[in-house]
């Protein structure tokens, strides 16, 4: 435990490149205006935590439970649309932020919209906002115990699906206004990437990770508590590093399948593993992969192998993969 605490927070931001800021997109209960259980109704699904597992976003590879709500667009009804709402929500985090890049004083709303007028001639609205599921974003589950086969169960999701609060969405997005920003229509150019399109899945990776997995155990006892989650240490790989590119293309090609991961395929250059038995050996080899990242020799790599909690039906964590986790990572050593 003290070789995997020796890195920084998964929340901290002083380091170069990405981090992860978890929040609650929608709620089951104050949001639920804006669900219809009738797809047929929808335009586009909400997630839930039974709707992803580790790199999965469908059943195409392991059982999981279809969408339960959907809702609607926002030129169909603002009023019911989930995604005006969030537009909502997230308004205040643009004020705020444009409020404090440009050394507000006096009332919120007063400055920043006094601040627009002078430069565009229009107040702020809910248009300057740019929703985070316009692009790939990470998700996490948020019921989680120590005693479950997995305790973090993570996975991309395309663009255009939104999550209630039991699915735990890691901004895509930091606002980051500058003065040119402020003669635009509207200020979707003030948001810039937290992840590249490789660390978005190295960070994946990592989280879904045996290793990451062994920390969480330690601190949860049926949710994943926010502030527990931020921080949790990992490796913070960026391009350049050792294990990056080994890590980045196994969490993609495992998690890019389908016609939703059509663009990003083709942003990163890579196909993806369908065949159930290559899966998992790749999925051993990011394993591998992500204890050597962490730091830890082999007599660790045991240790937290043969301490992991067993189920008595597990999906994938049987003794036989254990077992190859523990071989790919001699390979690798063997390799390095």
């Amino acid at each position: 435990m003290n070789t995997i605490l020796t890195h920084p927070p998964i929340n901290d931001k002083s380091h170069q490149g990405w981090y992860a800021e978890p929040y609650a997109e929608l709620h089951r209960t104050n949001d639920t205006d804006r669900f219809v259980e009738d797809e047929s109704q929808g335009d586009y699904p909400v997630y839930g935590g039974s709707n992803v597992y580790q790199f999965s976003y469908d059943p195409s590879f392991v059982d999981i439970e279809p969408p339960e709500f959907w809702s609607v667009n926002e030129d169909v009804d603002s009023d019911k649309s989930a995604k005006h709402r969030i537009r909502g929500k997230n308004l205040r985090k643009l004020k705020r932020a444009l409020y404090d890049a440009f050394d507000g004083t006096g009332s919120q709303v007063g400055f920043v919209n006094e601040l627009l007028e002078e430069h565009r001639g229009k107040e702020l609205s809910g248009a300057d906002v740019l929703l985070d599921c316009t692009e790939y974003r990470i998700v996490f589950r948020d019921v989680a115990r120590a005693s479950d086969e997995r305790t973090i169960i993570a996975s991309v999701i395309p663009p255009g699906v939104v999550c209630t609060n039991t699915l735990h969405t890691i901004r895509p997005y930091k606002i980051n206004p500058t003065n040119g920003d402020l003669n635009r229509s509207n200020l979707h150019s003030v948001y810039d990437r937290v992840f590249t399109n490789e660390s978005l899945f190295v960070a994946l990776g990592l989280l879904n990770s045996v290793a990451f997995d062994y920390l969480m155990r330690t601190k949860v006892d049926t949710h994943i508590v926010m502030y527990k989650f931020r921080e949790s240490q990992v490796p913070r790989l960026t391009e350049g590093d050792k294990w990056f590119d080994f890590i980045w293309t196994r969490a993609a090609k495992l998690n890019c399948y389908g016609d939703a991961f059509e663009e990003m395929r083709e942003r990163l250059g890579i196909d993806v593993v369908t065949d159930p038995d290559e899966r998992e050996e790749v999925h051993a080899e990011l394993d591998a992969g992500a204890f050597h990242a962490y730091g830890l020799d082999r007599e660790q790599t045991k240790f937290v192998l043969d301490d992991f909690h067993r189920v008595q039906n597990p999906r994938r964590m049987t003794e036989e993969y254990f077992e190859m986790v523990l071989e790919k990572y001699d390979e690798l050593a063997e390799n390095q």
